[in-house]
């Protein structure tokens, strides 16, 4: 346990964020977990601007446990090819299971969340992605490729704890990160909290 509750771990990533990160930035929480760190974040620093990227895994048809890539609700996707390898994934499927995912899920949070209505605008923005706890990436890495293809000017994260592999690979593809806690051998986000 690193944190007695979220109210903690927001506490101890707000020491650690750059306040300077602030200045002109959209902040988008990247799970429903993140909704919480994102919005306290967002009010505790003056911004305005944030909104809620949608994100969802696609499952294998082996294992329902295990990810097989993440769909934005830009179209961006990131796949785990290892596993796509290893479990004999055919394109066909894998891709039709992106867009189902796409179609049922994502567009169905958008239509419930935002009424039908896309993200803002995030072109020429400096972006803060926010998330409660970061294992394989893979949300995380498909947030950072919806925000490259959209044209944003910087990409920062800010999580709480974060797998050490994770941190040193998403270290290298954006701008700034701020994390509380990276743990060598990530159990599972929930494990880091008394109360969760």
């Amino acid at each position: 346990m690193i944190f007695e509750n979220r109210e903690d771990a927001l506490n101890k990533l707000l020491e650690v964020v750059d306040k300077d990160i602030f200045t002109d930035c959209v902040i988008l929480a990247i799970s429903k977990n993140g909704v919480y760190y994102a919005r306290e974040l967002g009010l505790r620093n003056g911004l305005v601007e944030g909104d809620f990227l949608f994100i969802e895994e696609v499952k294998s048809p082996i294992n329902k446990d295990t990810s097989l890539a993440a769909v934005s609700e830009t179209r961006d996707y990131v796949l785990i090819d290892e596993l796509i390898e290893s479990f004999e994934i055919t394109d066909d499927y894998l891709f039709g299971e992106i867009e189902r995912v796409y179609e049922e899920k994502i567009l169905e949070d958008i239509y419930q969340f935002r009424a039908g209505e896309g993200i803002i605008s995030l072109e020429n923005k400096n972006v803060l992605l926010v998330d409660e706890g970061a294992n394989t990436g893979l949300t995380l890495l498909c947030a950072i490729k919806s925000c490259i293809s959209k044209n944003v000017s910087s990409i920062s994260v800010a999580i709480p704890v974060i797998a050490k592999e994770t941190a040193e690979m998403v270290e290298k593809l954006v701008d700034h990160t701020f994390f509380v806690k990276v743990v060598e051998d990530y159990i599972d986000t929930e494990f880091y909290f008394k109360e969760f």
